[in-house]
């Protein structure tokens, strides 16, 4: 699912964003955290999901595997978010709902990291709920065990 770089610094990974039914796809290139090797795992989760991550040592580190893949010790880099905001494209509507200020839900992956509170990447996951998609993706940073 990953692609380290050469530098083996950074991930570059494509992501199909939230719900099931979109055909966007996000691409994303970002800095590795931990210091040994690693990768990149995807979760998605139909809703409602439950998830068992909690702070430590400024990280939400999984505590419990998951059913969708997700191991004990695995850090959560991204999130699916919904937010709201102003329509996306190139079109005469999407221009024109921008100068009406029509608002919708957008999803986003929310950097995890890049929290400056817990209460950030708890409201980021609950989100998520079914009136906006029907799906969650979770990215997390895994290191890769040596045999």
């Amino acid at each position: 699912m990953s692609t380290t770089s050469a530098d083996g610094k950074t991930f570059e990974v494509e992501v199909s964003m939230p719900p099931s039914t979109s055909d966007m796809i996000a691409q994303m290139k970002f800095e590795k955290i931990l210091s040994e090797p690693s990768e990149i795992v995807e979760v998605r989760y139909s809703l409602p999901f439950g998830l068992d991550v909690a702070p430590k040592e400024g990280l939400a580190v999984c505590t419990k595997d998951g059913t969708g893949g997700e191991k004990v010790g695995d850090v959560l880099r991204y999130t699916s978010q919904w937010t709201m905001g102003l329509p996306r494209g190139d079109g005469i509507v999407t221009t024109a709902a921008s100068f009406s200020g029509g608002v919708q839900w957008q999803c986003s992956l929310f950097d995890v990291m890049r929290a400056g509170r817990w209460d950030e990447v708890v409201g980021a996951l609950t989100s998520n709920v079914e009136s906006r998609t029907d799906e969650v993706v979770l990215l997390f940073e895994r290191p890769i065990k040596s045999d």
